[in-house]
This record gives structure tokens, C-alpha cells and sequence, in this order.
């Protein structure tokens, strides 16, 4: 199994298949903003209570995904967290899998460095991810992206701003659409990066049946304080 760095042409990788818009505004002081749309489908049920659970007796808050009983999105006393679906190029679903990824990003609870889950971290028979991770009180922001057969590691930790948008879902012209309007906002607060989410989710439509924004979640860390604001969206 193999562990790559990612050249430097993927800075912002605007064209990777992930179920979800992604936003993260990062500060030199490790402040950041972390807003993600959840492009599923409607007929996946999750808990619409936000609150601290444990995994394997360590702490973490956030949404819970009831198929699977982890979530996609958290923050923990050491990390904020997200996972989205797919790595650099489409995949087939091919089940059973070993473990279900909403459990998988739980497993970096166990860790103390995001280096050493990455090296330490088995990934036979799990579906292809996409994993934000960013260390709370540091500058550290890096990305797991696992393919089915190797892993690749991207450092983020200098960038002011990441965007990412799904391949199956939107086009190269809109995916660039939605980089521009997160690079052109002038007001970089959680509000209105919120509402900029919020004019970008996935409306019902005929081209994928079931699947819709269903969520908008926003974790904010602001010196040693941490946030999570949880919107489901109404089907």
C-alpha cells in the first residue's frame, strides 16, 4: 500500500468525485472555517440532534449518520473532521466493505498525531474517500484521499482557502463556478460563507432522483473555542 504526495498542479483539486461542496477559510493563527453541503440521498436517515458521543471511549460532536452509527462531519477535542465520498476518479460501489467510512474518520479519535493515523490506518476492502482533517489549536490541515488501492496525502496546512465540488454531481464549468465564488467573497464570516452554501445546495431535480442537499454543517474555531452549527434541510 502505497503513500503519496500529491504535485503541486492539485493545490485546490478541483476535480475530484465527492458527494458535497467543501469550503475551509483558514487563518496563520490556526483559525478556521470549515462549511460543507451533504449531497445525499434523501432516503438516508440520519439523527437531526447535534451532540457529543463515544467512540471506543473517546469524545466527539457532531451529526449521526443512523445507517452507519458514525457521522461525516465532527470536531473532538484534537480535531475537526469531514468525509466525503469518492477519490480522484469515479468508482463502482462494490459491497460488502469492511467498515463503513463514517466509522473510519471515528478512528482518528485513537490517534495523536494526523501523520500517524495516515500511516497507521488500514484501509483494505473500504470504499474510496476523500478525508479533511484539521488539528485544532495548530495550522495543521491535511487530506486523505484513499483510492481502493493506494493512499495519497495532500498539506494543506498554508492555504488560506480549499473548495471542493463532486464530479458526478457537477460539471468542470460549475465546480470552477463555485471556486470563484468562495475566492471573490469579500465578507469571509461565517454568516455569509453560510449563505453562500446555502445558494449552492443541490435543489431536487430529474438528473439524480434522490439525492438533494440534505444538511449544511459549519464548525468554526476561533482560538480555543469550537462551534458546530447543524442545518438539515427539509426534504
Amino acid at each position: 500500500m502505497g503513500l503519496k504526495s500529491m504535485p503541486k498542479m492539485f493545490k485546490f483539486v478541483q476535480n475530484i468525485p465527492i458527494l458535497c461542496i467543501v469550503s475551509i477559510f483558514s487563518k496563520p493563527n490556526g483559525d478556521f472555517l470549515l462549511t460543507h453541503n451533504r449531497d445525499e440521498s434523501h432516503l438516508r436517515p440520519f439523527s437531526n440532534e447535534v451532540k457529543t458521543n463515544d467512540y471506543e471511549n473517546h469524545k466527539w460532536t457532531g451529526p449521526m449518520d443512523l445507517v452507519s452509527g458514525g457521522s461525516w462531519i465532527y470536531y473532538s477535542e484534537l480535531y475537526a473532521c469531514c468525509v466525503l465520498n469518492g477519490a480522484y476518479t469515479k468508482h463502482k460501489h462494490r459491497p460488502p466493505y469492511r467498515m463503513s467510512r463514517g466509522l473510519l474518520i471515528l478512528e482518528l479519535l485513537k490517534y495523536n498525531s494526523i501523520d500517524e493515523f495516515v500511516s497507521e490506518i488500514e484501509l483494505n476492502a473500504i470504499e474510496p474517500f476523500t478525508m479533511i482533517m484539521l488539528k485544532l489549536h495548530s495550522t495543521e490541515n491535511k487530506i486523505l484521499v484513499w483510492d481502493g488501492r493506494e493512499k495519497f496525502v495532500e498539506n494543506h496546512s498554508a492555504d488560506e482557502l480549499i473548495v471542493r465540488s463532486s464530479t458526478p454531481l457537477y460539471s468542470e464549468e460549475e465546480k470552477q463556478a463555485h471556486f470563484n465564488a468562495f475566492r471573490d467573497l469579500i465578507d469571509t464570516g461565517d454568516k455569509a460563507v453560510f449563505e453562500l452554501h446555502d445558494k449552492l445546495k443541490m435543489l431536487p431535480n430529474s438528473k439524480f432522483p434522490t439525492v438533494q442537499t440534505t444538511s449544511i454543517t459549519q464548525i468554526s474555531h476561533t482560538g480555543k473555542q469550537t462551534s458546530l452549527k447543524f442545518c438539515p434541510i427539509p426534504v
